[in-house]
């Protein structure tokens, strides 16, 4: 057994990402078709516009999606181009970048977290739109049903507001004895509110003592990992 393989086998996370990566891929390829043609007539590769609130354009999740589109046979600047906008954690740019790429004129938008997704929606009811690591599509009201998300929007949910509680689950079994869990979140984050009411209902059946804190940088996070340390 080759050494690349052993670990996609001993390495449950990887698997996860590796499908989830795959399934985002294939949830774009269902668009392409005719804007494929289009764009071969115009003798041009397909445009995807990339929109998160990542620190540098090789995020885990684009090249997840790179890597995803090559085993479907598309291949990077001969089929398919990248047009890459990150925020660097500013939340408030979000807008601004989705409608940059919309007059870019890109055709399809992949955005991944509710932020992102969200400015997408926003700026175009038009071009098409693939997300992903949204933790509740149709709370968030991005998506009108899961089955069938409807207009233009359609992706792969990360399911972290479902989870929640499941995690607090394994972190009780785990550690019996714990009774002061801190929950450190993106403050900024358009996703967060249904994940704590989440946690906050499931630690309260479990009689745990949940203490959610928001951070917005690293500096914050820190400083909120230390708090805890001395507590």
């Amino acid at each position: 057994m080759r050494r690349g393989e052993m670990s996609r086998r001993m390495n449950p996370r990887g698997r996860a990402r590796t499908s989830r990566h795959f399934w985002v891929a294939v949830a774009i390829l269902l668009w392409l078709p005719a804007h494929v043609a289009q764009a071969q007539q115009a003798r041009r590769p397909f445009r995807i516009g990339v929109l998160n609130a990542a620190w540098a354009a090789s995020h885990p999740t684009v090249e997840g999606l790179k890597a995803g589109l090559k085993d479907l046979g598309l291949q990077d600047g001969r089929d398919v181009t990248f047009d890459v906008r990150f925020t660097e954690g500013k939340l408030d740019t979000m807008p601004a970048a989705a409608e940059a790429l919309v007059k870019a004129g890109v055709d399809l938008i992949f955005t991944s977290q509710e932020a992102a997704t969200q400015a997408a929606k926003d700026a175009t009811k038009s071009v098409p739109i693939v997300f992903t690591l949204v933790g509740d599509p149709l709370g968030a009201g991005i998506v009108d049903k899961l089955a069938q998300p409807g207009a233009n929007v359609t992706g792969v949910s990360s399911l972290q507001t479902e989870l929640m509680a499941k995690r607090l689950e394994v972190l009780k079994a785990l550690a019996p004895a714990v009774r002061r869990v801190w929950l450190i979140y993106y403050s900024v984050d358009l996703g967060t509110a249904p994940m704590i009411g989440k946690a906050l209902g499931a630690a309260q059946r479990m009689k745990l003592d949940l203490l959610p804190r928001g951070v917005l940088d690293a500096s914050e996070l820190k400083r909120g990992t230390g708090s805890c340390e001395a507590r």
